[in-house]
Order: C-alpha cells, then structure tokens, then sequence
C-alpha cells in the first residue's frame, strides 16, 4: 500500500492557496503596493506577510470549498461600459477607496531580494 503526504485540493482551494500565496509574495516585496492593488488594511497584509506555508495550507484545506475571495462590488458595472474605459473607472474607484486608508505604519518594510 502506498501511502502518501499528498494532500488534493479542489479548483476552489488551489485558487484560495494561490492568490494566498501571491498576496504574501507581493507584501514581501512592497507591502504599500500591494495593499494598493489587493485593497488590504496594513493590519491584514501584516497578518499574511507572516503566516507560514503549513498555516496557508490549512486556512485553505479548512475553508472546504468556499471561495476566500469574491469580485468586486462594481466588478458588473465596469464589465457592461466600454472596454476601454474600464481601466480608467477602475484606477477611479480604486483611488477613491484608498483615499481613506493612511495607516501604513505596520506594514512590514519591504524585503531585499
């Protein structure tokens, strides 16, 4: 009988792991960015900067086969207005959300690589 460590993930875990796993990656290298672009509190991109491998793995062996992540709110609104424009509206949007968010002093620094 072979047996293994292998653990299976579903579509939905594999993709809670990645995006995990790229958001901790992203805050290594510029937390302030990355707060930026995956609309993070630094209190939460702190929390994954952290966490190691095998609790990323739990979270996302533990959540089943619950999305961690779901679209944005205006995510219908700009897919239905011109391709061209989305971009624009977006970064719009996103400034605005951001406009309130000034507390960066826990953010990890940056990592050298």
């Amino acid at each position: 009988m072979n047996m293994s460590n292998t653990v299976h993930l579903s579509d939905v875990q594999l993709l809670n792991l990645s995006v995990l796993m790229t958001i901790q990656a992203s805050v290594k290298r510029d937390p302030v960015t990355t707060c930026f672009k995956f609309n993070l509190s630094a209190d939460e991109a702190a929390r994954i900067d952290g966490l190691r491998q095998e609790q990323l793995q739990a979270i996302v062996a533990n959540r089943g086969h619950e999305s961690l992540f779901k679209l944005r709110e205006d995510f219908w609104a700009l897919h239905d207005i011109p391709p061209g424009l989305q971009g624009t509206l977006s970064r719009v949007r996103l400034a605005e959300i951001h406009s309130t968010v000034t507390n960066f002093g826990s953010l990890p620094s940056a990592k050298s690589a």
